[in-house]
Protein backbone atom coordinates (compact mmCIF):
# COMPACT_ATOMS: atom_id res chain seq x y z
CA UNK A 1 0.00 0.00 0.00
CA UNK A 2 2.79 2.13 0.71
CA UNK A 3 4.91 1.61 -2.68
CA UNK A 4 1.23 2.63 -4.24
CA UNK A 5 1.01 5.83 -2.56
CA UNK A 6 4.81 6.44 -3.19
CA UNK A 7 4.07 6.13 -6.70
CA UNK A 8 1.00 7.71 -7.28
CA UNK A 9 2.74 10.56 -5.56
CA UNK A 10 5.59 10.36 -8.41
CA UNK A 11 2.66 10.33 -11.09
CA UNK A 12 1.23 13.31 -9.80
CA UNK A 13 4.42 14.83 -9.60
CA UNK A 14 5.03 14.03 -12.96
CA UNK A 15 1.70 15.02 -14.40
CA UNK A 16 1.83 18.35 -13.10
CA UNK A 17 5.60 18.74 -14.46
CA UNK A 18 4.03 18.01 -17.86
CA UNK A 19 1.70 20.58 -17.32
CA UNK A 20 3.88 23.65 -16.30
CA UNK A 21 6.24 22.47 -19.01
CA UNK A 22 3.07 22.28 -21.69
CA UNK A 23 1.82 25.44 -20.35
CA UNK A 24 5.34 27.62 -20.62
CA UNK A 25 5.90 25.87 -23.88
CA UNK A 26 2.52 27.29 -24.96
CA UNK A 27 3.18 30.60 -23.80
CA UNK A 28 6.72 30.78 -25.35
CA UNK A 29 5.00 29.69 -28.91
CA UNK A 30 2.78 32.87 -28.63
CA UNK A 31 6.09 35.24 -27.74
CA UNK A 32 7.78 33.23 -30.36
CA UNK A 33 5.21 33.87 -33.01
CA UNK A 34 4.82 37.49 -32.01
CA UNK A 35 8.88 37.73 -32.14
CA UNK A 36 8.52 36.04 -35.68
CA UNK A 37 5.71 38.75 -36.56
CA UNK A 38 8.29 41.60 -35.86
CA UNK A 39 10.76 40.03 -38.09
CA UNK A 40 8.71 39.70 -40.83
CA UNK A 41 7.33 43.15 -40.46
CA UNK A 42 10.82 44.23 -40.28
CA UNK A 43 12.03 42.07 -42.91
CA UNK A 44 8.85 43.64 -45.35
CA UNK A 45 9.90 47.16 -44.33
CA UNK A 46 13.65 46.76 -45.02
CA UNK A 47 12.66 45.37 -48.58
CA UNK A 48 10.38 48.46 -48.77
CA UNK A 49 13.01 50.41 -47.93
CA UNK A 50 15.60 48.81 -50.24
CA UNK A 51 12.73 49.47 -52.81
CA UNK A 52 12.43 52.94 -52.31
CA UNK A 53 15.85 53.40 -52.66
CA UNK A 54 16.35 52.07 -55.76
CA UNK A 55 13.36 54.10 -57.32
CA UNK A 56 14.92 57.06 -55.74
CA UNK A 57 18.41 56.04 -57.46
CA UNK A 58 17.26 55.71 -60.14
CA UNK A 59 14.90 58.74 -60.19
CA UNK A 60 18.01 60.62 -58.95
CA UNK A 61 20.50 59.09 -62.28
CA UNK A 62 17.30 59.91 -64.45
CA UNK A 63 17.62 63.54 -63.49
CA UNK A 64 20.87 63.73 -63.65
CA UNK A 65 20.76 62.61 -67.15
CA UNK A 66 17.91 65.44 -67.50
CA UNK A 67 20.25 67.72 -66.72
CA UNK A 68 22.92 67.31 -68.71
CA UNK A 69 21.02 67.26 -71.90
CA UNK A 70 19.16 70.28 -70.67
CA UNK A 71 22.85 71.92 -69.69
CA UNK A 72 23.53 71.58 -73.27
CA UNK A 73 20.64 72.46 -74.94
CA UNK A 74 20.77 75.68 -72.68
CA UNK A 75 24.50 75.83 -73.66
CA UNK A 76 23.58 75.79 -77.87
CA UNK A 77 20.90 78.33 -77.31
CA UNK A 78 23.03 81.01 -75.61
CA UNK A 79 25.56 80.39 -78.53
CA UNK A 80 22.70 81.08 -80.84
CA UNK A 81 21.80 84.19 -79.29
CA UNK A 82 25.03 85.52 -79.43
CA UNK A 83 25.08 84.88 -82.74
CA UNK A 84 21.51 86.23 -83.80
CA UNK A 85 22.72 89.66 -81.64
CA UNK A 86 25.98 90.38 -83.67
CA UNK A 87 23.61 89.76 -87.07
CA UNK A 88 21.39 92.56 -85.47
CA UNK A 89 24.56 94.70 -84.79
CA UNK A 90 25.84 94.19 -88.52
CA UNK A 91 22.80 95.19 -90.04
CA UNK A 92 22.58 98.11 -88.08
CA UNK A 93 25.93 98.88 -88.79
CA UNK A 94 24.87 98.56 -92.45
CA UNK A 95 22.34 100.41 -92.32
CA UNK A 96 23.97 103.61 -90.74
CA UNK A 97 26.42 103.24 -93.52
CA UNK A 98 24.09 103.12 -95.89
CA UNK A 99 22.06 106.30 -94.43
CA UNK A 100 25.60 108.07 -94.75
CA UNK A 101 25.81 107.03 -98.62
CA UNK A 102 21.97 108.41 -99.13
CA UNK A 103 22.77 111.78 -96.93
CA UNK A 104 26.01 112.62 -99.37
CA UNK A 105 24.47 111.78 -102.22
CA UNK A 106 21.08 114.17 -101.17
CA UNK A 107 24.12 116.48 -100.62
CA UNK A 108 25.32 116.24 -103.97
CA UNK A 109 22.42 116.43 -105.65
CA UNK A 110 21.80 120.35 -103.29
CA UNK A 111 25.06 121.33 -104.59
CA UNK A 112 24.55 120.73 -107.82
CA UNK A 113 21.06 123.17 -108.01
CA UNK A 114 22.60 125.37 -105.82
CA UNK A 115 24.98 126.04 -108.67
CA UNK A 116 22.62 125.95 -111.46
CA UNK A 117 20.24 128.53 -109.41
CA UNK A 118 24.58 130.65 -109.10
CA UNK A 119 24.87 130.50 -112.64
CA UNK A 120 21.69 131.66 -113.45
CA UNK A 121 21.66 134.72 -110.97
CA UNK A 122 25.08 135.85 -112.40
CA UNK A 123 23.23 135.55 -115.83
CA UNK A 124 20.52 137.46 -115.50
CA UNK A 125 22.40 140.33 -113.04
CA UNK A 126 25.27 140.86 -115.77
CA UNK A 127 23.00 140.06 -119.41
CA UNK A 128 24.45 138.33 -122.39
CA UNK A 129 27.22 140.54 -123.06
CA UNK A 130 30.95 139.99 -123.39
CA UNK A 131 31.68 140.48 -119.84
CA UNK A 132 30.47 137.43 -119.48
CA UNK A 133 33.11 135.76 -120.89
CA UNK A 134 35.77 136.86 -117.66
CA UNK A 135 32.69 135.55 -115.19
CA UNK A 136 32.09 132.01 -116.85
CA UNK A 137 34.78 129.40 -117.07
CA UNK A 138 34.31 126.51 -118.29
CA UNK A 139 32.24 123.59 -117.76
CA UNK A 140 34.11 120.45 -118.83
CA UNK A 141 37.08 121.47 -117.20
CA UNK A 142 38.46 122.26 -120.39
CA UNK A 143 39.90 126.26 -119.16
CA UNK A 144 38.35 127.91 -122.08
CA UNK A 145 35.80 130.76 -121.63
CA UNK A 146 32.15 130.52 -123.24
CA UNK A 147 29.51 133.29 -123.95
CA UNK A 148 26.70 133.34 -121.47
CA UNK A 149 23.60 131.18 -122.91
CA UNK A 150 26.53 128.83 -123.98
CA UNK A 151 27.51 128.47 -120.61
CA UNK A 152 23.78 128.15 -119.28
CA UNK A 153 23.11 125.32 -121.64
CA UNK A 154 26.10 123.13 -120.62
CA UNK A 155 25.41 124.43 -116.71
CA UNK A 156 21.42 122.93 -117.25
CA UNK A 157 22.61 119.54 -119.11
CA UNK A 158 25.31 119.24 -116.54
CA UNK A 159 22.73 119.51 -113.78
CA UNK A 160 19.98 117.30 -115.61
CA UNK A 161 22.97 114.47 -116.05
CA UNK A 162 23.95 115.28 -112.04
CA UNK A 163 20.20 114.52 -111.24
CA UNK A 164 19.71 111.26 -112.92
CA UNK A 165 22.86 109.72 -111.57
CA UNK A 166 21.87 111.16 -107.95
CA UNK A 167 18.49 109.77 -108.64
CA UNK A 168 19.77 106.27 -109.57
CA UNK A 169 22.24 106.56 -106.64
CA UNK A 170 19.31 107.29 -103.98
CA UNK A 171 16.82 104.58 -105.85
CA UNK A 172 20.09 101.93 -105.52
CA UNK A 173 20.63 103.38 -101.77
CA UNK A 174 16.71 103.15 -101.01
CA UNK A 175 16.41 99.62 -102.31
CA UNK A 176 20.18 98.49 -100.36
CA UNK A 177 18.29 100.31 -97.13
CA UNK A 178 14.95 98.37 -97.51
CA UNK A 179 17.15 95.32 -97.58
CA UNK A 180 19.06 95.79 -94.89
CA UNK A 181 15.58 96.52 -93.09
CA UNK A 182 13.87 93.57 -93.51
CA UNK A 183 16.77 91.67 -92.29
CA UNK A 184 17.50 93.50 -89.46
CA UNK A 185 14.02 92.48 -88.97
CA UNK A 186 14.05 89.31 -88.91
CA UNK A 187 17.48 89.27 -87.39
CA UNK A 188 15.58 90.98 -84.54
CA UNK A 189 12.86 88.58 -84.75
CA UNK A 190 15.48 85.69 -84.29
CA UNK A 191 17.12 87.33 -81.92
CA UNK A 192 13.92 87.46 -79.82
CA UNK A 193 13.17 84.23 -80.31
CA UNK A 194 16.69 83.11 -79.29
CA UNK A 195 16.17 85.11 -76.31
CA UNK A 196 12.92 83.90 -75.13
CA UNK A 197 14.34 79.85 -75.27
CA UNK A 198 17.14 80.81 -73.78
CA UNK A 199 15.28 81.85 -71.02
CA UNK A 200 12.73 78.98 -70.94
CA UNK A 201 15.81 76.26 -71.35
CA UNK A 202 17.38 78.56 -68.12
CA UNK A 203 14.03 77.79 -66.41
CA UNK A 204 13.78 74.61 -67.04
CA UNK A 205 17.40 74.11 -66.25
CA UNK A 206 17.00 75.93 -62.80
CA UNK A 207 13.46 73.50 -62.21
CA UNK A 208 16.09 70.67 -62.90
CA UNK A 209 18.44 71.24 -60.50
CA UNK A 210 15.54 72.11 -57.87
CA UNK A 211 14.16 68.51 -59.16
CA UNK A 212 17.87 66.83 -58.24
CA UNK A 213 18.40 68.02 -55.33
CA UNK A 214 15.02 67.08 -53.83
CA UNK A 215 16.14 63.56 -55.29
CA UNK A 216 19.25 63.52 -54.11
CA UNK A 217 17.56 64.77 -50.27
CA UNK A 218 15.18 61.39 -51.11
CA UNK A 219 18.31 58.87 -52.01
CA UNK A 220 19.55 60.31 -48.35
CA UNK A 221 16.38 60.01 -46.63
CA UNK A 222 15.88 56.25 -47.77
CA UNK A 223 19.28 55.59 -46.82
CA UNK A 224 18.67 56.64 -43.46
CA UNK A 225 15.44 54.76 -43.56
CA UNK A 226 16.72 51.25 -44.72
CA UNK A 227 19.36 51.45 -42.18
CA UNK A 228 16.70 51.89 -39.67
CA UNK A 229 14.85 49.29 -41.49
CA UNK A 230 17.58 46.69 -41.36
CA UNK A 231 18.49 47.75 -37.55
CA UNK A 232 15.25 47.00 -36.64
CA UNK A 233 14.99 43.23 -38.38
CA UNK A 234 18.66 42.51 -37.15
CA UNK A 235 17.02 43.90 -33.25
CA UNK A 236 13.91 41.36 -34.54
CA UNK A 237 15.83 38.35 -35.50
CA UNK A 238 18.28 38.72 -32.17
CA UNK A 239 14.86 38.81 -30.12
CA UNK A 240 13.55 35.73 -31.86
CA UNK A 241 16.92 33.79 -31.70
CA UNK A 242 17.15 34.75 -27.89
CA UNK A 243 13.27 33.38 -27.72
CA UNK A 244 13.79 30.14 -29.76
CA UNK A 245 16.73 29.14 -27.43
CA UNK A 246 14.07 30.01 -24.98
CA UNK A 247 12.34 27.27 -26.04
CA UNK A 248 14.56 24.91 -26.55
CA UNK A 249 15.44 24.66 -23.06
CA UNK A 250 12.01 24.59 -22.20
CA UNK A 251 11.87 22.13 -24.50
CA UNK A 252 14.40 19.88 -23.12
CA UNK A 253 12.68 20.20 -19.47
CA UNK A 254 9.36 19.16 -21.66
CA UNK A 255 11.08 15.88 -22.56
CA UNK A 256 12.95 15.50 -19.69
CA UNK A 257 9.78 15.76 -18.15
CA UNK A 258 7.83 13.34 -20.77
CA UNK A 259 10.47 10.81 -20.69
CA UNK A 260 8.96 7.66 -18.12
CA UNK A 261 11.47 6.33 -16.15
CA UNK A 262 13.54 3.38 -15.51
CA UNK A 263 12.20 -0.18 -15.40
CA UNK A 264 13.61 -2.95 -13.34
CA UNK A 265 14.67 -4.46 -16.47
CA UNK A 266 16.54 -1.26 -17.41
CA UNK A 267 15.02 -1.22 -20.47
CA UNK A 268 13.08 2.54 -21.80
CA UNK A 269 9.93 3.04 -23.41
CA UNK A 270 9.56 3.96 -27.53
CA UNK A 271 6.85 7.00 -26.38
CA UNK A 272 3.26 7.26 -26.92
CA UNK A 273 3.41 6.81 -30.53
CA UNK A 274 5.30 3.69 -31.18
CA UNK A 275 7.76 5.93 -33.26
CA UNK A 276 11.60 4.74 -32.60
CA UNK A 277 14.04 7.53 -31.74
CA UNK A 278 18.05 7.39 -30.95
CA UNK A 279 18.92 9.91 -28.39
CA UNK A 280 21.77 12.52 -28.66
CA UNK A 281 22.16 13.67 -32.38
CA UNK A 282 21.54 10.27 -33.62
CA UNK A 283 18.44 9.79 -36.49
CA UNK A 284 15.09 9.26 -35.82
CA UNK A 285 12.58 7.31 -37.94
CA UNK A 286 9.98 9.87 -39.25
CA UNK A 287 7.99 9.30 -41.85
CA UNK A 288 6.75 12.04 -44.79
CA UNK A 289 3.64 13.73 -43.26
CA UNK A 290 2.24 14.27 -46.92
CA UNK A 291 4.08 12.98 -50.31
CA UNK A 292 4.42 16.13 -52.88
CA UNK A 293 7.71 17.03 -54.44
CA UNK A 294 10.70 19.68 -52.25
CA UNK A 295 9.49 22.99 -53.89
CA UNK A 296 11.91 24.41 -51.28
CA UNK A 297 14.71 22.92 -49.23
CA UNK A 298 16.20 23.50 -45.80
CA UNK A 299 18.96 26.41 -45.63
CA UNK A 300 19.24 29.65 -46.89
CA UNK A 301 17.30 31.13 -50.06
CA UNK A 302 15.72 33.95 -51.46
CA UNK A 303 12.38 34.19 -50.05
CA UNK A 304 10.01 34.23 -52.10
CA UNK A 305 7.65 36.98 -50.31
CA UNK A 306 10.40 39.39 -49.44
CA UNK A 307 12.68 38.80 -52.05
CA UNK A 308 15.74 38.91 -49.50
CA UNK A 309 18.06 36.57 -48.42
CA UNK A 310 16.68 34.31 -45.38
CA UNK A 311 17.27 31.27 -43.39
CA UNK A 312 14.74 28.42 -44.11
CA UNK A 313 14.09 26.47 -40.90
CA UNK A 314 12.41 23.33 -42.88
CA UNK A 315 11.54 22.06 -46.56
CA UNK A 316 8.62 22.99 -48.12
CA UNK A 317 6.52 20.01 -49.57
CA UNK A 318 4.27 20.69 -52.29
CA UNK A 319 0.65 19.71 -52.00
CA UNK A 320 -2.84 20.71 -52.91
CA UNK A 321 -4.61 21.94 -50.34
CA UNK A 322 -6.96 19.71 -47.95
CA UNK A 323 -4.69 16.84 -48.46
CA UNK A 324 -4.03 15.69 -44.81
CA UNK A 325 -1.24 15.79 -43.02
CA UNK A 326 -0.22 13.05 -40.46
CA UNK A 327 2.44 13.04 -37.49
CA UNK A 328 5.53 12.49 -38.59
CA UNK A 329 6.02 10.37 -35.19
CA UNK A 330 4.08 9.45 -31.46
CA UNK A 331 4.52 12.47 -29.30
CA UNK A 332 2.81 14.94 -27.82
CA UNK A 333 1.19 18.64 -29.36
CA UNK A 334 2.73 21.22 -27.58
CA UNK A 335 1.25 24.11 -29.78
CA UNK A 336 -1.41 24.24 -32.19
CA UNK A 337 -3.39 27.40 -33.52
CA UNK A 338 -2.52 30.06 -35.57
CA UNK A 339 0.62 31.83 -36.13
CA UNK A 340 0.74 35.82 -36.48
CA UNK A 341 3.61 35.16 -38.24
CA UNK A 342 5.03 33.49 -41.03
CA UNK A 343 4.08 30.15 -40.38
CA UNK A 344 0.18 30.59 -40.48
CA UNK A 345 -2.30 27.53 -38.86
CA UNK A 346 0.61 25.85 -37.14
CA UNK A 347 1.34 22.61 -34.97
CA UNK A 348 4.16 21.85 -32.93
CA UNK A 349 4.83 18.14 -31.32
CA UNK A 350 7.21 17.09 -29.48
CA UNK A 351 8.88 13.64 -30.13
CA UNK A 352 11.15 13.11 -26.83
CA UNK A 353 14.48 13.19 -26.91
CA UNK A 354 14.73 16.56 -27.67
CA UNK A 355 12.71 16.29 -31.05
CA UNK A 356 10.17 18.08 -32.10
CA UNK A 357 8.43 18.77 -35.66
CA UNK A 358 6.36 21.92 -36.42
CA UNK A 359 3.85 21.73 -39.56
CA UNK A 360 2.83 25.34 -41.01
CA UNK A 361 0.64 27.10 -43.39
CA UNK A 362 -2.27 24.63 -42.65
CA UNK A 363 -5.95 25.04 -43.35
CA UNK A 364 -7.30 23.34 -40.91
CA UNK A 365 -6.24 22.17 -37.51
CA UNK A 366 -7.35 18.82 -36.15
CA UNK A 367 -5.23 18.41 -32.67
CA UNK A 368 -5.00 20.47 -29.55
CA UNK A 369 -2.02 21.19 -27.15
CA UNK A 370 -1.59 18.62 -24.86
CA UNK A 371 -2.80 16.48 -27.20
CA UNK A 372 -1.08 12.70 -27.76
CA UNK A 373 -0.83 11.52 -31.38
CA UNK A 374 0.40 8.62 -33.02
CA UNK A 375 2.54 8.17 -35.92
CA UNK A 376 0.79 8.84 -39.45
CA UNK A 377 -2.28 10.17 -37.21
CA UNK A 378 -4.40 13.18 -39.07
CA UNK A 379 -2.74 16.13 -37.64
CA UNK A 380 -4.73 18.74 -40.31
CA UNK A 381 -4.55 19.61 -43.82
CA UNK A 382 -2.29 21.02 -46.38
CA UNK A 383 -3.50 25.18 -46.84
CA UNK A 384 -1.57 28.11 -47.59
CA UNK A 385 -2.03 30.20 -44.52
CA UNK A 386 0.35 33.30 -42.72
CA UNK A 387 3.34 33.61 -44.99
CA UNK A 388 3.09 31.77 -48.41
CA UNK A 389 2.46 31.95 -51.71
CA UNK A 390 0.69 29.12 -52.24
CA UNK A 391 -0.53 25.53 -51.09
CA UNK A 392 1.71 23.48 -49.15
CA UNK A 393 3.53 22.12 -46.59
CA UNK A 394 6.04 23.62 -44.19
CA UNK A 395 7.79 20.92 -42.14
CA UNK A 396 10.52 21.41 -39.63
CA UNK A 397 12.66 18.91 -37.62
CA UNK A 398 14.08 20.47 -34.10
CA UNK A 399 16.25 19.13 -31.87
CA UNK A 400 16.69 20.68 -28.39
CA UNK A 401 14.49 23.69 -30.11
CA UNK A 402 17.18 24.37 -33.16
CA UNK A 403 16.34 23.72 -36.85
CA UNK A 404 18.03 20.82 -38.43
CA UNK A 405 17.60 19.69 -42.03
CA UNK A 406 14.02 17.58 -41.80
CA UNK A 407 16.37 15.14 -44.59
CA UNK A 408 18.20 13.73 -42.02
CA UNK A 409 15.09 12.55 -40.18
CA UNK A 410 13.20 10.69 -42.99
Amino acid sequence: MRQLRVLAALLFVALATIGLGGRALGEQSDKQQQLQQQVNESGAAAQTARSKLVHAQAERQRLDASVADVSARVAAANAELIAAQAEVDRLGFLGVVLQAKADATQKKLSKARDDVRHSALLLYQHGDGADMLGLLDSTDGSGQLVEGKQYMQRVSDKRRGDERRVTRLKAQLQAQQDDVAAQKQSADDARAQAADEAARLEELAAQQQRALAAAAGAVQAENAALDAAVTQQSDSEAALQEESDHIAALAQQAAAAESPAPSESGSNDTGSGGSSTSTGTGTSTFIWPVQGPITSPFGYRTDPVTGGSAFHAGLDIGASCGTPIMAAAGGNVVSAGFNSGGYGNMTLISHGNGLSTVYGHQSAISVSPGQSVSQGQVIGYVGSTGKSTGCHLHFEVRLNGNPVDPRGYL
